[in-house]
């Protein structure tokens, strides 16, 4: 399952689809603080992250997992239109970075890359 953290409905309904497209499992959650949750709970093969969610911003949702033992393996990959999405990427430890607007053949070629195999 990959969690995309996305409070743009129609972002976050696209990005489900292209997965669900593909052959991949996805979940929506539309806040920093439910994403934090959910991550712990349900341990997703990757994390498809906006920086400019509700709550926790993205870049703190990024930092809280990625220094969490339990949670730091996941690979984390921010969405974002963000013109300095490169260096908060860096920043907050995560996996890669796609902007927006992207292409769907992008968004499959990272999930590919970094999704774990379910077992």
């Amino acid at each position: 399952m990959i969690l995309v953290v996305e409070d743009d409905a129609p972002v976050a309904q696209l990005i489900a689809k292209i997965l669900q497209r593909n052959g991949y499992e996805s979940e929506t959650v539309a806040d920093g603080q439910s994403a934090l949750e959910r991550a712990r709970v349900s341990r997703p093969a990757m994390i498809l992250a906006d920086l400019s969610i509700q709550g926790l911003s993205g870049v703190a949702l990024c930092s809280a997992l990625k220094s969490a033992p339990e949670t730091k393996e996941i690979p984390y990959v921010v969405v974002s239109g963000d013109a300095d999405i490169a260096s908060k990427a860096q920043e907050c430890g995560a996996d890669d970075f796609m902007g927006k607007p992207f292409e769907f053949d992008e968004l499959i070629r990272l999930v590919k890359k970094y999704a774990r195999t379910e077992s």
